[in-house]
């Protein structure tokens, strides 16, 4: 009987948690994204750090009542995660700017420095770099909006061959490129509006 006490009282001990975490959630969410804004700058990042700072408080419900808890730690905590997150961007900064000094990255002289046209160029490279049969197949899928059966007729293959050079097409694509996209992922992020 003593257990099932207990089990019913942590039932109702959740319940109370539960509300008191919806209740943290509903009156300082908002609040909390302009509150991280004003030191990120950027809504997106200020939303992402508060919710960040709200799941580790769910995560960590055993260890510390919800009920107990003060808008000063919501406030707290959030302050903590942004400048945490500007470190960070910090330190991305300096790598970047170490890679350009060592000559291991080209540096960036402006927003518009990598436009379509240089994106566009790095992809005919790689496509040019494909064997010729799938070189082919890959343009007149991709490029002339042709359809498989179309591809295989006109160059007397299965459609099954044109799917499979397609497919290996856009894996060596997309190996060749990942380097462009990783460092495309490293530098952007520095030159948003």
């Amino acid at each position: 009987m003593y257990k099932l006490g207990t089990f019913k009282f942590m039932a109702v001990f959740d319940k109370k948690e539960n509300a008191c975490f919806e209740s943290l959630f509903k009156s300082y969410y908002a609040k909390l994204i302009f509150f991280a804004n004003k030191y990120v700058n950027d809504f997106e990042v200020a939303e992402e750090l508060v919710s960040e700072v709200y799941a580790n408080i769910w995560e960590k419900k055993d260890y510390h009542r919800i009920s107990s808890l003060k808008p000063s730690f919501l406030y707290t905590s959030v302050k903590n995660a942004s400048i945490s997150w500007l470190r960070h961007q910090k330190i991305k900064s300096e790598y970047v700017e170490y890679l350009q000094r060592h000559h291991m990255v080209e540096p960036v002289l402006d927003e518009d420095a990598l436009e379509e046209k240089d994106l566009e160029q790095f992809v005919n490279k790689a496509i040019s770099q494909l064997p010729p049969r799938c070189q082919a197949v890959f343009k007149a899928s991709r490029f002339d909006k042709r359809m498989n059966k179309e591809i295989a007729a006109e160059l007397n293959i299965s459609v099954k061959t044109v799917e499979r050079q397609i497919s290996i097409a856009i894996s060596r694509l997309r190996l060749q490129l990942s380097n462009i996209l990783s460092w495309l992922i490293l530098v952007l992020p520095f030159f948003k509006a």
